[in-house]
């Protein structure tokens, strides 16, 4: 789900970006910046050079943080358990008999 999330937050970002850039506009990254455009809004009222607040912030860096964090520990997790059980491989492994089950 988090995947998914990610991906569809990735490619909305890059359509605006690229919608943006063909008018030769750059959206912030971080913070708030004037877009040196006029926008025809929705209520069909012009704005002029209107207000930009960037989408990434805190919660956003903060939530690759925590997937960086779960990734890493499940990770060494595995690794952990392949040593401590030890990897069967090839015709062994098809007929040996777990001695836990």
């Amino acid at each position: 789900m988090t995947e998914l999330y990610l991906s569809f937050l990735l490619m909305y970002h890059g359509a605006l970006t690229m919608l943006l850039g063909a008018y030769g506009i750059l959206p912030p990254y971080f913070g708030t910046s004037h877009l040196p455009a006029n926008i025809v809004g929705l209520d069909l009222n012009s704005h002029p050079n209107p207000l930009v607040t960037a989408s990434f912030g805190f919660p956003f860096y903060l939530a690759f943080v925590s997937i960086g964090l779960i990734t890493t520990s499940l990770i060494v997790n595995n690794i952990l358990e392949r040593r401590k059980t030890g990897e069967r491989r090839g015709v062994g492994a098809i007929f040996t008999i777990d001695s836990e089950s």
